[in-house]
């Protein structure tokens, strides 16, 4: 069961928070807070698998957000109990039928077999999880630069990719301008019509996130906790 990935596909609107402090402790008050989803970012958090582990105790159904979308990242990823991933970069379809293969067990994919080792499968004791995984895990992929725009219809198309999510700064850098000029407010609405059309979910990272809602996003992001603790601690 992925709660998460049903709450996508039956169309509801998700909102949730970057888990970018390290330490099951950060993550169970995210957990708590009760958002939506929240996302474990490996990207630009740290990438250690045992920290991630303690995480995805404290918060299960957490998205994890990997580095690079290297199978042998995804498999780990997968491995520690993930149920839900996010793949940065994504900007072709190629490079998302991979992203899903990665996650899925053959003859789907090409995930490699591991789960009686592995936590995801309780080390052995949960005997149906192989049967069980290929449905239950979710992809989510980042479109976040030119050449991914150019590519969203065909990155949708893509069976197994659940949600599309854009990343607005990593946007901005490649076309040369700022996350808040107007030209990519403009292309990021537009984008999100777009995936919006092809029936997979529009998520979105930014400021103004009611901006996004009413342009039509589903998996909407309300910032990141270090961001929050930030803001908090120089508000005293």
């Amino acid at each position: 069961m992925n709660a998460l990935k049903d709450r996508l596909l039956a169309q509801h609107t998700l909102w949730g928070i970057w888990q970018n402090l390290p330490g099951p402790e950060a993550a169970e008050i995210a957990r708590n807070a009760d958002f939506d989803w929240l996302v474990i970012d490996g990207e630009h958090g740290a990438w250690d698998p045992s920290d991630i582990r303690a995480r995805l105790i404290a918060a299960p159904e957490a998205v994890v957000r990997v580095p690079v979308a290297e199978d042998w990242v995804i498999k780990q990823t997968l491995d520690l109990g993930a149920k839900t991933v996010l793949i940065p970069m994504v900007n072709t379809p190629e490079q998302a039928t991979a992203a899903v293969a990665a996650c899925r067990y053959p003859p789907e994919g090409r995930r490699g077999v591991g789960a009686m080792v592995a936590r995801a499968g309780r080390w052995g004791r949960d005997a149906d999880y192989l049967e069980r995984a290929n449905g239950e895990v979710s992809v989510w992929v980042q479109a976040e630069s030119r050449l991914a725009l150019e590519n969203l219809e065909a990155i949708c198309a893509v069976p197994g990719v659940d949600c599309v999510f854009l990343g607005p700064a990593d946007l901005a850098w490649d076309m040369g301008t700022r996350p808040d000029a107007p030209e990519v407010i403009a292309l990021l609405e537009q984008a999100i019509e777009r995936i919006a059309a092809t029936g997979t979910a529009p998520g979105i990272f930014g400021a103004e996130p009611h901006r996004w809602q009413g342009a039509g996003a589903r998996v909407i992001c309300l910032g990141s906790d270090a961001m929050v603790l930030t803001a908090g601690l120089a508000a005293l």
